[in-house]
């Protein structure tokens, strides 16, 4: 007899080839001339995604979620962030500040997806209410405002302290 895979799987994986198409090795959203990337600016990037995963799991505290939550969501990033650079190139015609705002919105929906997703599908010995999808549309919304802010106030920390030895 053979086994087949459970239908959200599939959906998953066709989802996952459509945002991991080579699109996205095309598009540039972070546009930092006056700085190149240095070890410096990609841990204040990574600092921020840890900042927004944190907001996310404070604010699902309180509902059933797998070991390692934390873990999970910062793998999201490896779907999320080539789904929105490939957003980008199709909208590359578009304002920038519009495309991103697009593209922002669209991560946004797809992390508080894979979310719900895996809090109602990953194996949990947690005995809390499942969250809706609105709780973690929002939570994923919330976490990526506090990215979003945080990722200016700590370039802005950083240069100080670099000009301040």
């Amino acid at each position: 007899m053979k086994m087949q895979n459970p239908p959200y799987l599939r959906r998953l994986g066709v989802l996952a080839a459509l945002f991991l198409c080579p699109f996205s090795s095309q598009a540039n959203p972070i546009s930092i001339p006056e700085k190149p990337l240095t070890p410096e600016i990609t841990f204040l990037i990574s600092f921020s995604i840890l900042l927004e995963a944190t907001c996310i799991l404070f604010l699902l505290r309180r509902f059933r979620k797998p070991r390692f939550f934390i873990l999970w969501i910062l793998g999201l990033h490896l779907i999320t962030y080539p789904a929105f650079l490939g957003f980008l190139w199709l909208l590359q015609d578009m304002r920038p500040a519009l495309a991103v705002a697009f593209g922002e919105g669209l991560v946004v929906v797809i992390e508080g997806t894979l979310i719900y997703w895996i809090c109602r599908y990953a194996p949990t010995k947690q005995n809390l209410p499942m969250a809706s999808l609105i709780r973690c549309w929002l939570a994923s919304l919330a976490g990526n405002a506090c990215s979003l802010i945080a990722f200016p106030l700590l370039m802005i920390f950083y240069d100080f302290i670099s000009r301040h030895p």
